[in-house]
């Protein structure tokens, strides 16, 4: 492909004009050879050392959203505050369809000036991106897409934080370390271990290392659980059951495992891992559909092409919503 037209394609591309055949074309191109790759990313940074220069784009929050883009190929972890609509879509889409997923995107509210104990943290991930962030007491935590984490400025005795979403906890010893969430609390001490707790799906806890104790908020129930094992909501009770944690936790590393999952589920993760909206039609046969299979740095129409290939299904796809909706073939 001749150097001046694979330019263009990339800048049209950061600037969110291509269809999705031409994506799917820069996409292979991209993935043929390293230096296609290097490529990719030297325009990628010429593109946005031009955002930079523009006159309406001098603000400092700007310079942090142009960052954001940055962050999953320079390895850095920066604060940014995302509210510009056209670069954060720009954004998701450059690293959902070319490299997998966002390593680093997230929005943080009421960030103190100063270390007010008082003070609340918001950190909120959207839909295509993920984030790996310290706590004040220096527990690692990674948020998954389309997750929200709120935790003080400053921990008292008790280290409470709340999670709306999924995220997986490396948390260092000393005071208890309590995470709440709409199902209940899990109780820890030094523990690593996966939370996932959205609004419409099963709460379910998964403990890679050490002890979690995990109370319901309407049951009462309680729970001790053991690393390797997994406790979720079956019929507003906690079952639990011996699992490959890595199936639960691969998602930090970039990774999405599906072994034999119902294709309703299956779409749930797709839509926050790749920012965008799946329809099933109104098939009974569709909800009886499993999967198996390890998305790791595919775009989304290759997943799609799979999906298509190994589930006996069609799909179409609308650009301007964003929105897929699958059909039995």
């Amino acid at each position: 492909m001749e150097t001046q037209k694979i330019s263009k394609l990339i800048t049209d591309f950061l600037s969110g004009k291509l269809n999705l055949a031409e994506e799917m074309q820069l996409l292979k191109w991209v993935k043929e050879t390293q230096s296609n790759k290097d490529f990719f990313l030297k325009q990628q940074a010429l593109f946005e050392q031009e955002l930079i220069q523009n006159k309406d784009r001098q603000s400092s929050e700007s310079w942090n959203r142009l960052q954001a883009k940055i962050a999953p190929y320079t390895k850095q972890k920066p604060v940014f505050r995302l509210q510009n609509a056209q670069l954060r879509k720009v954004l998701a889409i450059a690293a959902a369809f070319v490299f997998g997923v966002i390593i680093s995107s997230v929005v943080i509210t009421n960030w103190p000036s100063s270390e007010d104990a008082q003070t609340v943290r918001n950190v909120a991930t959207p839909y295509g991106a993920r984030t790996q962030f310290q706590l004040p007491d220096g527990s690692t935590v990674w948020l998954n897409s389309g997750s929200k984490l709120s935790y003080p400025a400053q921990f008292s005795k008790t280290r409470r934080i709340t999670l709306e979403g999924e995220a997986f906890f490396e948390v260092k010893k000393g005071r208890p370390f309590i995470v709440s969430t709409s199902y209940g609390d899990i109780r820890v001490k030094g523990t690593s271990f996966n939370v996932k707790a959205f609004q419409d799906e099963a709460f379910e806890t998964t403990l890679v290392t050490g002890l979690v104790q995990i109370k319901g908020n309407e049951t009462g129930e309680e729970i001790l659980l053991q690393p390797g094992f997994q406790a979720k909501q079956e019929r507003g009770r906690l079952v639990v059951s011996e699992v490959e944690t890595e199936l639960f936790t691969s998602w930090k590393e970039g990774k999405l495992i599906f072994r034999n999952e119902y294709l309703p589920e299956v779409t749930k993760s797709l839509e926050r891992w790749y920012n965008v909206h799946i329809e099933l039609a109104n098939d009974p046969q569709l909800s009886g559909i499993y999967f198996s299979g390890t998305v790791e740095m595919e775009s989304f129409p290759e997943v799609m092409e799979l999906l298509k290939t190994t589930a006996s299904i069609n799909y179409t796809f609308d650009e301007i919503t964003r929105t897929i909706r699958i059909t039995k073939k």
